[in-house]
Parts: C-alpha cells; structure tokens; sequence
C-alpha cells in the first residue's frame, strides 16, 4: 500500500507542476494552453486526493492522515528535485510511476 500511496501522490505532484506555466514551458519548451493547464490541475488534485484513501485503509484515520502527509512531503521533494535537475523528464515519468505503483500494489 505505500508504493500505491507515494505513487498516487508523485503522479497528483506531477500533474500539478504541468498545470503552472513556469513549469509546464520547463517540461515542454512552450506554455499550452489554458484548457490543458486546468485539466492537469483537475487530474493533480483528483490523484491527490486519491492518495489519501489508501492510506487511511492501510493506517486507520489518525495514522493515515500522517502518513498521507509524510509521503505528500517526499513526492513533493521528488517532483522538485527534478524540475531542478531534468524537467522534461516527468512528463514520462510521473504516469509511469503511477501505471507502475498501482501494479506493484495489486501484487502485495
């Protein structure tokens, strides 16, 4: 259930930085379009969110809650480590990392 809650939570990350201009034009080299920074905003939020459902089945609710935010916390760290350091790397990487998670957590 971790690798679901960190995934979930990398690929809402992920979608979120796509949904800001600064760093939509970092990823892909131009500002797209309002309508397509709203949808990722949507997604981000949505995945987000989702994250935390698993991690209240895992933990219960005062647990869950805390561990929501600590793997919120090391997505956000992930995500801004690299939009420092390769940028147009999430565009691959954050949906990959989510097919992969959700997976992964079908198997444990």
């Amino acid at each position: 259930m971790n690798i679901l809650i960190f995934t979930t939570a990398f690929a809402g990350f992920g979608a979120l930085c796509l949904s800001m201009e600064r760093h939509a034009k970092q990823v892909f080299g131009v500002v797209p379009g309002a309508l397509p920074r709203l949808g990722a905003a949507i997604v981000g939020w949505a995945l987000l969110a989702g994250a935390l459902a698993p991690a209240l089945q895992r933990y219960g609710v005062s647990v869950g809650i805390t561990a929501w935010l600590g793997f919120l916390s090391l997505a956000a760290v992930a995500i801004g480590l690299l939009l420092s350091y390769a940028p147009r790397q999430i565009r691959y990487l954050a949906p990959a990392v989510l097919f992969l998670g959700v997976n992964l957590a079908w198997l444990f």
